[in-house]
Formats: structure tokens, C-alpha cells, sequence
């Protein structure tokens, strides 16, 4: 079957099944107190109402932090604590008991196993036994959540293989799980939702997943898919998972439906690398640095301290127990395996109908090297796009495909446009707005 075959298919579909977006335009963002130094890949945890940082790339290359700062929302003000032990970035870590435990990443001499645990109270640290990995796991792809008395690490200490452990708070041992395999993860993220552990992303060039594993079963399954890696964070709210960085929007995730939810607010930083926290209903994003198809040494950018805050129920995230109006999108823009040979080809190509043109949408460009593009755009301009891509992919018109990027114009310029090339467009969808 013809690539434009495939790619008008989805272009239908996606207009039944948009992903469903919910209006914030009074929602404002909020900016708060700078980090008192640029930080990605930075350890965080809350205790007591209050953001803890901790480590994390500095603005020189391939140098970690170890500082420890603390931000109290209620006087909007950091505060420098006890140093930790090794500095590092690009760790897992997890907060249980009143403790922010570090876990792993890359420190100034390597790769670590190592694990430190920051106790609030006393400003003290202290140093655990070393993870149970055979080998070194690389920063980035190490993951922490806590379920009950354990912590659950996933280390992907082989290329595609997340070995998983739990370690028992009360007996202090680690008991090996069932391994994820075949799957390779560089910069997801975790969140825990049911007492089951949820890891959302995967790599830049291969289809992303989202598996779930149940401490009970042992057992690691898919639970939906569409989620690109890209260093981003995620917490649990509300019986849903809150994504946060990449685009100037808030990504809801339904770990039942495997449904995706975007809530639109007002822009604030494309970022990456980045920490966020939940404290009294208020979402807060800090440091990271701005969005990046590379993200090597895993340095800050010096001009990026900000912390920004956005009240979450002001933007009447549906809880559990309501069901997402609206259709859902489950993430996925290419058509499962085996079932190409059903598709009509008779109704791939949209009516020629005026009301095609009518609206606005959500036009999300992925590359081939995982950068992931979005433009809100007329349904006018998306069918230009798309008349442009039936047209190169059957050979004719130009190489590359010029868009305005209208409000999403970043900088002091009078206008800006992106200009696509065919052969670097992995894949891409289209969510027009109701």
C-alpha cells in the first residue's frame, strides 16, 4: 500500500477521534522565585508543603551538582541545605517516610550505583548499600516509584532489558523482579497509579510505549502507547498521569481508557530535563532547559532558572470517577500490524466538503530523530500541509513544506516559519479542535 494511503487514513480517523482538548484560556501560568542555579536531570521530592532539588547538570558540560535546595511556596523562597554526598545527575529517586532517596545517574567520574538518602529534618544524608545491578546504569535510564514498603527500580542496564528490583524498606533487602524486554528506554518517566507502576516513554526512533507493572503479578504489560521519551516528567493526580515538557501544554493521561488528553494553557517554556511537583492542587514546573532533539552531556542552559506554577484545579482535570467527554485518542497514529489489508482505500481521501476547512487543529510533526513538532494551525492550513505531503510522497512539488508558526512565535522576531523537510517526517497527526 502506498505511503499516502496509509497517512489519508489516519488524517479520517483523527478527525473522529481527536485528542479531545480542554479550554484553560484563564488559566495563568504563574512565574515564581529562579532556582538559584540552572539545573537538568535534577533529583527532586516534596515534604512537609515543600519542593526539594537536588543535584543535576550544571551549565558546564559533563559537571554534576550536589547542591540540596529547598522552595517553600508559601514564602516563595529557596534555601541552600546540607550538600549531598555525590554529585550527580540524571537519577531516579523517590520520596517515602519523610526521606528523599537519590538512586544511580552519572556523577562526575561515571556512571553510579549508588544510593543516598536526604532526611529533611535533620539536613542530614545518609549512604544505603549499592543497587543490586550487575552493571553501571547510565543516567536517564534509571526509574524509582514506591509502592507500599518498597521502592521499585527499573534499570536498563542492558540496552533493551529494564531489570526491575524491590527493595524493602523494613527488611532493607532487594528481591530481583520479572525483567521488561525488548524494549529500549533513554529519559521517561514513571508515575504510580493503583499500586501499579507506570513507565511512559521509550527512545526517539522506535514506537513508544506505555507498560504498566503490577507488584502483585509481577508481570510488566503494554498499556497503551503514543507517548515520545523526550526527558519529560510525570505525576499522578487524580487517578491520572500529568505530563509535563516538550510543548507549552499539560498531557493527561487515562491509565484505564489508555486514552490521551490534552489541556491547553497558556505558553510557557518548551522544556525538557526538567522537575515538577503537586503541592495543594498546584502544579509546578522547575529549571530544565529548552526543548532539544539532542541532549548530549546533558548540560543546563544558564539562562533557564525559571520555576512557573499553574492551578490545576482551575483547569478541571476530570478525576477518576468522571469520564473524558469527547472523543479519545489512544495514542497511536499508525494503523496496528495485520491490518493494513482492511482499510478501504476508497476512503482514505477526505470529501471535498467546504466544512473541511472550518475550524482550527492540532498538527503534531514527529521526525525521524524523535523531535516532536506542533503548530496550532486553520483546517485550511492543515490541508495544505497535507495536499503538500500526498503530493511529495507520490514524487512531485518540493522537497520541504514552509508553516507559519503564527502564536506559537517564540522570540523578539516579527514572524517566524518552520520550514519541514519530507524525508526527515517520521510520522504525524492531526487533532482538530470541536
Amino acid at each position: 500500500m502506498k505511503k499516502w494511503f496509509v497517512v489519508f487514513f489516519i488524517f479520517v480517523m483523527t478527525l473522529f477521534q481527536s485528542l479531545q482538548t480542554v479550554s484553560a484560556e484563564t488559566v495563568e501560568w504563574k512565574e515564581r522565585a529562579d532556582l538559584p542555579e540552572p539545573r537538568v536531570g535534577a533529583s527532586s521530592g516534596v515534604v512537609d508543603g515543600k519542593i526539594y532539588m537536588i543535584g543535576g547538570g550544571t551549565v558546564k558540560p559533563g559537571t554534576y551538582g550536589n547542591q540540596t535546595f529547598v522552595y517553600d511556596p508559601k514564602t516563595n523562597e529557596w534555601t541552600r541545605k546540607a550538600d549531598m554526598p555525590t554529585a550527580r545527575g540524571g537519577a531516579a529517586s523517590v520520596t517515602v517516610d519523610g526521606k528523599i532517596y537519590v538512586l544511580g545517574g552519572m556523577s562526575n567520574d561515571g556512571a553510579v550505583n549508588t544510593i543516598e538518602a536526604y532526611d529533611p529534618k535533620k539536613d542530614t544524608w545518609e549512604k544505603l548499600d549499592d543497587l543490586p545491578f550487575e552493571k553501571k546504569v547510565p543516567a536517564y535510564q534509571i526509574y524509582a516509584e514506591v509502592i507500599g514498603k518498597k521502592i521499585y527500580v527499573v534499570g536498563f542496564e542492558n540496552r533493551f532489558d529494564g531489570t526491575t528490583y524491590s527493595y524493602d524498606l523494613e527488611t532493607k533487602k532487594w528481591e530481583k523482579k520479572q525483567t521488561l524486554k525488548n524494549y529500549e528506554v533513554t529519559g521517561a518517566s514513571t508515575a504510580v497509579i493503583d499500586n501499579k507502576l507506570y513507565l511512559l516513554g521509550g527512545t526517539h526512533y522506535i514506537p513508544q510505549i506505555v507498560y504498566v507493572y503490577d507488584p502483585e503479578k509481577d508481570t510488566w504489560v503494554k498499556n497503551g502507547t503514543g507517548f515520545t521519551a523526550g526527558y519529560y516528567s510525570a505525576l499522578a493526580y487524580k487517578g491520572k498521569i500529568l505530563m509535563t515538557g516538550g510543548v507549552n501544554r499539560i498531557k493527561v493521561y487515562d491509565p484505564k481508557s489508555q486514552s490521551a488528553t490534552a489541556v491547553t494553557n497558556p505558553k510557557e517554556l518548551y522544556r525538557m530535563a526538567h522537575s515538577s511537583a503537586i503541592i495543594d492542587d498546584t502544579l509546578y514546573v522547575i529549571g530544565g532547559r529548552e526543548e532539544t532533539s539532542s541532549f548530549v552531556g546533558g548540560y543546563a542552559n544558564s539562562k533557564i532558572k525559571s520555576v512557573i506554577s499553574i492551578s490545576l484545579k482551575d483547569l478541571n482535570i476530570p478525576s477518576d470517577s468522571e469520564d473524558t467527554p469527547g472523543d479519545k485518542d489512544n495514542g497511536s497514529t499508525t494503523p496496528s500490524e495485520g491490518n493494513s489489508g482492511d482499510i478501504d482505500k476508497g476512503s482514505t481521501t477526505p470529501s471535498e466538503d467546504n466544512s473541511a476547512e472550518d475550524g482550527d487543529a492540532l498538527l503534531v510533526v514527529t521526525m525521524v530523530n524523535g523531535l516532536q513538532k506542533e503548530y496550532q494551525l486553520s483546517m485550511k492550513e492543515v490541508n495544505g500541509f497535507l495536499k503538500w505531503y500526498k503530493q511529495r510522497d507520490a514524487g512531485e512539488g518540493p522537497g520541504f513544506y514552509e508553516i507559519d508558526e503564527h502564536d506559537n512565535n517564540k522570540g523578539p522576531f516579527e514572524s517566524k516559519k518552520d520550514y519541514v523537510v519530507f524525508k526527515n517526517i517520521l510520522m504525524y497527526e492531526v487533532n482538530k479542535y470541536k
